[in-house]
């Protein structure tokens, strides 16, 4: 449960109920995406507040409204056969979702992405930074405002799909040129272009650039424990 405050007349556009007024406190459930939503509902139709309640007691059988639609909803602490519950987010649902989550910021043995199956010793997964927007400000302004809705809302969160194309990292090329440039090509199985490709720092596809990595660390490795 996060206790939220009315802070903002955007709120009250929204099938306020009467029980909310300006500058009150309500209760806003995280709900969960394992059948927390209603049946026919998701996070894009389905916005549940309840009145605020300071005693844990008593949130289990809290009643709110769907800003939505303006109907009311029964809270349930467990999944029912007839999905008219709203089901908050509980320690038990996410430890299940933590347990299937795919690790994003380390790569798998063999320096592909993780997936849920993966396991073994992680390897370092490394970012290049692409295209560079300004933001304008260094925080978020709403934060000035107080525990306000329009903090959670999604849409004003920027994600971009990265691109098929990536470069090594400055300090990685440096350490593959003091090796050699014929002993990569002949290591790694690379072209001579794809392999000066890399160590000029042109954009090369991101498959290339971790097999290419993949194979000079792996003889590494073999050769510095020989």
């Amino acid at each position: 449960m996060m206790r939220m405050v009315v802070t903002t007349p955007n709120v009250l556009k929204n099938q306020r109920p009467e029980w909310l007024g300006p500058f009150n406190f309500f209760l806003y459930p995280l709900l969960s995406p394992l059948g927390g939503y209603p049946s026919g509902f998701n996070q894009t139709n389905f916005f549940f507040i309840t009145p605020m309640e300071t005693d844990r007691t008593k949130w289990p059988l809290l009643k709110g409204i769907n800003l939505f639609d303006g109907k009311i909803y029964q809270i349930a602490m467990s999944p029912r056969g007839k999905k008219d519950r709203v089901i908050p987010e509980s320690f038990r649902i996410i430890l299940r979702q933590y347990l299937d989550r795919r690790e994003a910021k380390s790569l798998a043995p063999e320096g592909t992405p993780c997936a849920e199956i993966t396991q073994g010793l992680l390897r370092r997964a490394r970012i290049t930074a692409g295209q560079l927007k300004p933001i304008g400000k260094e925080t978020d302004r709403h934060w000035e405002q107080g525990e306000d809705p329009s903090m959670i809302d999604q849409n004003v969160l920027l994600y971009e799909t990265p691109g098929k194309m990536c470069v090594a990292e400055p300090s990685e090329r440096k350490r593959w040129s003091r090796i050699g440039v014929r002993w990569l090509i002949r290591e790694s199985g690379f072209s001579p272009t794809t392999v000066y490709k890399i160590l000029e720092g042109k954009p090369v596809r991101r498959y290339i650039l971790s097999s290419f990595r993949q194979a000079v660390d792996d003889v590494i490795l073999l050769l510095s424990s020989s």
